[in-house]
């Protein structure tokens, strides 16, 4: 060492560092070399396929159960073959009717009015179809009939009107003496533009008495339910009653104890209808109107078959025939009972007056006029009276 200089030390020795290192390597290629060897012994599978959404296996529990089908609706009920006739046989059951597809509609408590858009029109002087006003004189009208009859109003009632009659007796196949018509489920009738509320009031107080027989009462004679329905009504058959006085004949009145006049022509349609009015003025003669409720549970307590009571005229009034329903309609309409007197008086004029309703109604003998050929109103005495020369 030369004097005044730092010492300088010697480096380590680098052969250990070396010899681990080594080492280090060695067991890493060990491991390398058993891991190879192992791999190489073991038998090869193969890969897994790639999951796919359209083939994996879903667990049971996670598929969602398909949707139950879709039932099929029924279709709706349709309007069956009246066949003649302007109500439904009452011994069938009654049915939940719709209105038509594409009709304009308004519902009130139960009580559907439905109509075709447009296709009611009128003159500058006729009055609109009141849809509204209707419904509400439907409930009232069902509410009035149950209570002459001694029933529940019915809840439900659909009434249809169309444009014209014609249009009503193609839609409901029904016969062409028909101003309306029940089919089972609703109440069809034609607008009348020169009417309140623009239909007939005659023509939907007949069919709504018939709707409400049918879902109270059931299976009834035609002569009950074709009698209070136009008594309901309040017109009564004049010209048919005058000719039945001027012509007696045996007319059998078991031909009425049927559940419906089917396939009638007009001749004998009118006649089956005069004598089943006939046979409702025998009984309001008699009973009043408290005879309707009397009937009517007559007709339920007769009702443990399908098609019994329909005898009710005789269970009512055994032995009463033909004969017996024109003396009391002689009696009612002129004072008379038949013979010669009567007889005399029906081959002249007649005039009646109470003419829109059997309560008031009336006839008596009046002047001839040859010159007039059109019916005109008697005012030479009261009551006033329309006198008509085809009666």
């Amino acid at each position: 060492m030369i004097d005044g200089a730092r010492p300088v030390r010697a480096a380590p020795p680098r052969a250990p560092r070396v010899a681990s290192a080594l080492v280090i390597l060695g067991l890493v290629a060990l491991c390398v070399s058993l891991w190879l060897l192992r791999r190489a012994s073991e038998p090869q599978q193969d890969p897994a396929p790639a999951a796919s959404t359209a083939t994996a296996t879903v667990p049971p529990a996670a598929i969602p159960s398909p949707p139950p089908p879709t039932p099929e609706l029924p279709a709706l009920p349709r309007a069956p073959d009246l066949r003649g006739n302007d109500t439904a046989d009452p011994c069938e059951p009654p049915f939940e009717a719709e209105p038509p597809a594409g009709d304009e509609s308004v519902t009130v408590d139960g009580v559907t009015v439905a109509w075709q858009p447009g296709a009611v029109r009128g003159g500058p002087y006729d009055v609109a179809l009141q849809p509204l006003a209707v419904a509400h004189l439907v409930k009232g009208l069902l509410a009035e009939a149950a209570a002459a009859t001694g029933t529940r109003p019915r809840e439900h009632m659909v009434v249809i009107v169309y444009a014209s009659l014609d249009s009503l007796h193609t839609a409901a196949r029904a016969p062409r003496w028909a101003d309306g018509v029940y089919d089972g489920g609703a109440v069809r009738v034609a607008a009348e533009p020169s009417a309140d509320l623009g239909v007939a009031l005659p023509a939907l107080r007949h069919e709504l008495m018939h709707a409400q027989l049918h879902a109270t009462v059931g299976c009834m004679p035609a002569w009950l339910n074709e009698g209070l329905a136009m008594y309901f009504a309040g017109t009564p058959p004049i010209r048919s009653w005058l000719a039945m006085l001027r012509e007696p004949d045996s007319f059998d009145l078991a031909t009425l104890q049927v559940p419906a006049f089917s396939s009638l022509p007009d001749d004998r349609a009118h006649r089956a209808y005069a004598e089943s009015l006939a046979m409702i003025v025998y009984l309001v003669e008699r009973s009043g109107e408290l005879g309707f409720k009397t009937a009517v549970q007559t007709l339920r307590e007769a009702h443990d078959a399908s098609r019994t009571g329909l005898d009710l005229w005789d269970r009512l009034y055994p032995g009463i025939d033909h004969r017996a329903l024109l003396d009391t309609l002689a009696r009612k309409l002129f004072g008379l009972s038949p013979g010669s007197e009567l007889a005399a008086l029906l081959r002249g004029t007649i005039c009646c007056y109470g003419v829109r309703g059997l309560g008031e109604l009336g006839c008596r003998s009046g002047t001839r006029r040859p010159e007039r050929k059109l019916p005109w109103i008697d005012a030479s005495r009261a009551p006033r009276a329309l006198c008509d020369p085809t009666w």
